[in-house]
This record gives structure tokens, C-alpha cells and sequence, in this order.
């Protein structure tokens, strides 16, 4: 074997990606299984269609999700913990703009016994007084010690700019938000953690006696609808600049971005993910070359797409040493301005192509992988097929497609840019 001669990289144009069973609980709820491991493992994950957009405060959606398994009308949250403890279990939960979500990992052979707990804890929270008072004291002094970071600073500032105060997604967080009671999680938790738009996804070694199991226990539940906040979709961003004096800083966040018209299921979607790789979305990116390796002004550089249901959210965020500033800010419009006017390399188009489809690979490797796959298409509203044509639409994007969307949507006038530090 020649060592000096690296293998052959293969283009993949598709992938056989198994599709989910689909069910119905006896009420109506809808599950989707994918039984896809020898490996007697379950993860069970259930989805409701509300998150931080439809509190009626700040932070009760999160402190809502924390609190459910502090307690039920059977169980004490050690008890609780204990239980989960003996059979091997782990609890999580995750809450996002548009979604709550509650995930089970167990042994099958404990199965039933761990969706018991599961299922107590989703149907019956009691939200007691004691442990809320020490969840909430804890959170509020680890926002004290964050607070003042220049990071959660430019965040915070960028965010109340982008929606410009009045969106369900903007949350400006202070002490006094904290300022909380179990009252206001009692009646979130009755509102949009009830099960009328519930959605139950099953990954790993799932057999028919656990889909009987699931609707023993949650079958039974009386799902009704109840009307939710609209969240209207936002299309477009102001531009400019603007500023957050902290006078001792010695680095400065920053945050460069624009809320983009730009949906999962638009043409110009594909091209954009391999545009922002190039730009700043991996290791080897362009803003991360020149501005990280040739310049030395940060650790890290990156820029992404934060996707949502009612906006899609182009963002570069760095943070510099504060005498860096104005340079950092001048290199990322010049970056901006190369991908407008200049065709990307053939070499670099291609690396960029198998990076991103090297990652997909890995995204659909294993059971969870290709269940967390499905769940980000269908919790989005794109059609299946959207799995299918991923591949070969990042493969017939060309060099000139990716500077027609730079020239499109990258704009450095027309980006948000907010540096918080010493200004």
C-alpha cells in the first residue's frame, strides 16, 4: 500500500434512509417508530408543538419543562430520580422556540417500568413549591454570573434588534423576569403541555409490546384542542449598527446577521448551507482561515443558520480582543464581498460538497440519528422527500449558483451589526 496516495473519495448522490412506521394511539396521537437496532435500547421522545413563542411570560416554558419531574401526585422528584436510577433510565427535556420536548432512554426490559415513571411525570406534575424556590435561586445566580459577559450581552442586544421588541421570539431576560410562581407554570403546562398537538417518536429496538405499552398510558388521555398564539412568520431584518459599552472589557462580542425570506423547502436553500460552509461553517472555512490562522484576532469565528418556524436567522458570532474590533468587522465585509464577486475554486467547492455530505452520512448512522433526521422534516412541514434529494442537490451546486445567492442575501450593509464591549 502507498501511503502517499489518498484514497478515492466516491460522490454519494443518495441514500437509502429507512422511513418510520407510522401509528396512532387510541386517542388519536400520532407515533412514529423506527426500529432499526439489535441493541435492546429505546429512546422515547415526546414533542409538543409549543415552546418559549407561546409563554405567557419570560422563562415559564423553560421553568415549566425543569419542574416536571420535580414531583407528581404520586411521586417525590427523588423518588423519581431513584426509580429512573434503579432501571437504568435517563430523563432530558429540551424547550426551543416553537417546541417542548420530553425524552425517555431505556433498557427494554425495563421498559414499561421506566414509561411508567415517563408517563407520570408528563401527566400529573405537581410543580412543588420548595424544589421551585431552589431551581429558580440556582438559575438566577448563574445568570448573574453570565450576565455581564460580552457574549450574552451582544446576544441579547442582537435578538431585541432583529424582532425590534415585538416578536414572540425576542426574550430579554432580567433579574426581575425571575420574579416568578407555580401558578404561571400550573396553567402553561395546562395550556400547551396537554397533548392536543402532541407527537410521540420511538428510535432504537422498538417491538409491537411497547407501542401497546405506550397506549396504555397514553392513549387514554382526553386530547382537546385549544386555541394558541398565531406566531406570524418574519421575513425581513433592519440593517446598521449598534453598540453596548462595557468599559473593562478586554475582548468584544459580536454578532453580524439578517432574518433571511428563506424556507427549507425554497430552491435556494441547498446552495445557501454550501455558501455558509464556505464562509464559516466548519473548521476550515474562510472566516476561520483568515481571521482565526492568518490574523490571530480570535479563538473562533463561525456563522449558521438558525432555523425556526417563523424565521430563518443568518448569524456570524465571534469574540475578539477588544483592539480587534473594527478589524474583524472589516475582514468579514471583505469575506462577504469575495463570495460576491469571485467563483469559489473547484478544490474548495468540492471539499465543501464532501464535507457536507460526510455529515449527512453521520447524521443518518444509527437509530436516534435517523430519527432526529426525520423529526427536524417533519416538526418543519417539508415533505418526505426532502430526505431523498438532499444529496443530489448539494451535488449539482455550482460555483456560480453560490455567488448569484452571496450577491442574494449577503449584504454587509444590509446585515445587523452589534458589538458589545468596549466601544
Amino acid at each position: 500500500m502507498d501511503r502517499s496516495i489518498p484514497p478515492k473519495i466516491s460522490v454519494v448522490s443518495s441514500v437509502n434512509v429507512p422511513a418510520p412506521k407510522k401509528r396512532f394511539l387510541s386517542n388519536g396521537i400520532p407515533v412514529f417508530s423506527f426500529d432499526l437496532s439489535d441493541q435492546k435500547i429505546i429512546r422515547i421522545e415526546v414533542v409538543f408543538r409549543s415552546g418559549t413563542a407561546h409563554q405567557s411570560r419570560d422563562l415559564v416554558a423553560d421553568f415549566t419543562s425543569r419542574m416536571m419531574a420535580e414531583g407528581t401526585s404520586s411521586r417525590s422528584g427523588v423518588e423519581i430520580a431513584n426509580e429512573f436510577d434503579y432501571y437504568g433510565s435517563f430523563f432530558t427535556h429540551s424547550v426551543s422556540k416553537d417546541f417542548t420536548t420530553f425524552s425517555l432512554y431505556c433498557l427494554t426490559k425495563y421498559a414499561r417500568e421506566s414509561i411508567d415513571v415517563f408517563s407520570d411525570i408528563l401527566k400529573n406534575p405537581i410543580f412543588p413549591e420548595k424544589e421551585f424556590e431552589t431551581k429558580k435561586r440556582n438559575a438566577l445566580q448563574s445568570f448573574k454570573v453570565n450576565s455581564d459577559k460580552v457574549s450574552v450581552l451582544c446576544k441579547r442586544e442582537f435578538g431585541k434588534r432583529l424582532y425590534q421588541n415585538n416578536h414572540p421570539y425576542f426574550t430579554d431576560i432580567h433579574e426581575e423576569n425571575f420574579d416568578l410562581n407555580t401558578n404561571l407554570l400550573i396553567q402553561h403546562q395546562k395550556n400547551y403541555l396537554n397533548f392536543s398537538d402532541a407527537v410521540i417518536f420511538l428510535s432504537g429496538y422498538v417491538q409491537e409490546d411497547l407501542i401497546e405499552c405506550m397506549d396504555a398510558k397514553f392513549g387514554n388521555l382526553n386530547v382537546e384542542d385549544i386555541e394558541k398564539p398565531i406566531v406570524k412568520r418574519v421575513m425581513a431584518s433592519k440593517g446598521g449598527r449598534a453598540g453596548v459599552e462595557k468599559l473593562d472589557a478586554i475582548q468584544s462580542g459580536i454578532r453580524i446577521g439578517r432574518i433571511l425570506s428563506l424556507r427549507r423547502s425554497d430552491p435556494d436553500y441547498v446552495p445557501f448551507v454550501v455558501l455558509n460552509t464556505i464562509l464559516g461553517g466548519y473548521f476550515g472555512s474562510r472566516l476561520m482561515s483568515n481571521i482565526r490562522e492568518e490574523k490571530g484576532y480570535t479563538y473562533g469565528i463561525g456563522s449558521g443558520l438558525i432555523r425556526n418556524i417563523a424565521s430563518t436567522v443568518f448569524l456570524i458570532s465571534t469574540e475578539v480582543n477588544a483592539e480587534h474590533t473594527e478589524n474583524t468587522l472589516n475582514e468579514v465585509e471583505k469575506e462577504l464581498q469575495r463570495l460576491q464577486k469571485e467563483l469559489v475554486s473547484e478544490s474548495e467547492l468540492d471539499r465543501v460538497k464532501n464535507f457536507l455530505t460526510g455529515s449527512y452520512l453521520k447524521k443518518s448512522d444509527g437509530p436516534f440519528n435517523i430519527c432526529d433526521q426525520f423529526k427536524s422534516y417533519y416538526l418543519y412541514g417539508l415533505n418526505e422527500s426532502y430526505n431523498t434529494t438532499y444529496l443530489s442537490e448539494l451535488q449539482d451546486v455550482s460555483a456560480e449558483k453560490i455567488r448569484s445567492i452571496a450577491v442574494k442575501y449577503l449584504n454587509f450593509d444590509d446585515m445587523l451589526q452589534v458589538i458589545a464591549g468596549k466601544l
